[in-house]
């Protein structure tokens, strides 16, 4: 186990240095994909000396590691900031249903217009399946989704929440990946309709 990472869930959010660092690396894999993750092409995309990349990061592995945390702490912000926002809807309000909608589909649309951000994404969920140290990091946020998720199915069929809501973040994240495939005039537009469908399905 890289000693620059936890060893459970997610560390607290890197600054300075070690945020620039990891910053450039989520650009080098978004531009060039794993492969072209080394600790030079971090120095160079972030205009440091060579050599500062592997200061921090000692392997490739403790890079790699970092990485999946630094983006999965990223996701799961951007849920925990939706789901601040679904708990202070007044529960009494007839339109809350509506309201919890919107900020999901807004949730999602937001990840979408991060094409990068994606692209690191599906990177890193290929690799986390070979890896259970970066599974533990990149199941973190997505954990955090689907249980914002299960507020929904809940109410239609409590005896299989989980299992839809896993279900349906699944799709989330397929949307989001197709996503990329498209114009970038057409993506919000895309996931938006993609998302309400999927949550229209949850709560069928």
């Amino acid at each position: 186990m890289p000693r620059d990472v936890a060893p459970a869930g997610l560390p607290a959010p890197v600054t300075g240095r070690r945020k620039d660092l990891l910053d450039a690396a989520a650009a080098v894999v978004a531009r060039s994909g794993l492969r072209g993750l080394t600790h030079r092409a971090v120095d160079a995309e972030a205009g440091v000396p060579e050599g500062s990349t592997s200061g921090y990061y000692r392997t490739r592995l403790a890079l790699l590691s970092a990485l999946t945390a630094h983006v999965s702490g990223q996701l799961a912000a951007a849920v925990d900031a939706a789901r601040l926002r679904i708990a202070a809807l007044d529960l009494a309000d007839p339109g809350q249903d509506e309201r919890i909608e919107d900020e999901i589909v807004a949730l999602v649309v937001g990840q979408a217009a991060r094409a990068d951000l994606v692209r690191v994404q599906v990177e890193l969920g290929v690799e986390s399946s070979r890896s259970p140290q970066l599974g533990e990091f990149f199941d973190s946020w997505r954990t955090k989704l689907v249980g914002l998720v299960m507020g929904i199915a809940c109410e239609v069929a409590p005896d299989h929440a989980n299992e839809r809501a896993e279900i349906t973040v699944a799709a989330f994240q397929g949307v989001l990946m197709s996503s990329l495939l498209r114009p970038e005039g057409e993506r919000a537009a895309y996931v938006e309709g993609a998302t309400r469908q999927l949550i229209a399905l949850l709560s069928a």
